[in-house]
C-alpha cells in the first residue's frame, strides 16, 4: 500500500510538473517571438526564420531615438507614482474601516462595494469623460491620477480587508491602552503587519497603470502628454508598421514590469495566499 501511494505521488507530481512545463512554453513563445522579431531586419520579420540571421542590437537604440522615449517615461513615472500612493493607502484606510469597526449597515455597503466589481469599465467610461470634460481635466493627467485617492478599488479593499481581519484584535487594544489613537493604530499598527497584501495591490497597481492604454487614449491628446503605452501607436505609420521597432519598443516597456513583479514576488504570494485563507 506504501509503494503504490508512493508511485501514485510521484505519478501526480511528474503530472502537475508536465502541465505546468507546457503551460510555460506557450506563455514564453509569444515573449520569445516578440524578442527575436525586435532583432530582426525589416525584411526579416515576415520571413520563415524564427531567429535572426544577425541579431540587430541597434534596433533598440533607434526604438529609444525615433519617438521621445524618455518624456513618454517620465509621463508615465507622473501618473504612476502617485496614483500608487493614492490606491495603497486608500484602498488600506477603507479596508480598515471594515475589518475593525462596527456600524449599521456596513455588510450591506461591504455587498454593494464587492458588486461594483461586476460593472465593466465600460458602463462608468463616458460619464466619468462627461464629468472630467467639465471641469476642465482632459487632456491632463488628473483624470488618471485623483481617482485613485478615492477608494482604490473594491478588490483592493477587500483583498487587504481579508489580510487585517485575521490579525489579532489583542494588538489593538493593547495599543490602545497605551494611549494610541485609532488613527496611530492604523499607522503604527495595521499598516507594517499588513505589508504583504499592500505589496501586493502596489504590484497590481504597477502593472495596471504601466500597461494602460485605455485610459491616456480617452484623457490624453496631445503627444506631448503621451504615456509609453500610447507611444507604443507612434510606430504605426499611415501604410506600414515598423514590427522590428515596435518589439524592440515593447520589450523595453516590458523589462520593468518583470523585474518588479520579479523582486516582489515573495510578497506577492504571501499577500494573496493568507489574504484568501481568510474567512469572513
Amino acid at each position: 500500500m506504501k509503494i503504490e501511494r508512493v508511485n501514485a505521488k510521484k505519478l501526480a507530481s511528474f503530472a502537475s510538473l508536465f502541465i505546468l512545463t507546457i503551460g510555460a512554453i506557450i506563455i514564453l513563445v509569444p515573449l520569445v517571438w516578440t524578442f527575436s522579431t525586435s532583432l530582426k531586419t525589416p525584411a526579416e520579420v515576415f520571413s520563415d526564420n524564427f531567429f535572426p540571421k544577425v541579431w540587430n542590437w541597434k534596433n533598440y537604440s533607434y526604438a529609444v531615438t525615433s519617438i521621445p522615449f524618455f518624456r513618454y517615461l517620465m509621463n508615465t513615472l507622473i501618473i504612476l507614482i502617485p496614483v500608487l500612493i493614492g490606491t495603497v493607502f486608500s484602498s488600506a484606510l477603507c479596508a480598515y474601516g471594515f475589518a475593525r469597526f462596527n456600524f449599521r449597515g456596513k455588510r450591506i455597503l461591504f455587498l454593494v462595494l464587492l458588486a461594483t466589481m461586476m460593472l465593466p469599465g465600460q458602463v462608468t467610461m463616458i460619464p466619468m469623460f462627461i464629468m472630467f470634460k467639465e471641469i476642465g481635466w482632459v487632456d491632463s493627467f488628473l483624470p488618471l491620477i485623483i481617482p485613485s485617492f478615492f477608494g482604490g478599488g473594491a478588490f483592493n479593499i477587500f483583498l487587504i480587508r481579508q489580510f487585517m481581519r485575521g490579525i489579532p484584535r489583542e494588538l489593538d487594544e493593547a495599543a490602545y491602552m497605551d494611549g494610541a489613537s485609532r488613527w496611530k493604530i492604523f499607522t503604527k499598527v495595521m499598516l507594517p503587519l499588513s505589508t504583504p497584501p499592500m505589496v501586493a495591490v502596489s504590484i497590481f497597481t504597477f502593472m495596471g497603470v504601466w500597461n494602460d492604454f485605455q485610459g491616456p487614449l480617452i484623457y490624453l491628446n496631445s503627444t506631448d502628454n503621451y504615456t509609453l503605452a500610447l507611444g507604443l501607436s507612434m510606430f504605426k505609420g499611415m501604410y506600414n508598421i515598423e514590427w522590428n521597432m515596435l518589439m524592440a519598443a515593447t520589450i523595453l516597456i516590458m523589462l520593468p514590469a518583470l523585474i518588479v513583479f520579479f523582486v516582489a514576488q515573495k510578497y506577492f504570494i504571501e499577500g494573496i495566499s493568507i489574504s484568501s485563507a481568510t474567512k469572513g
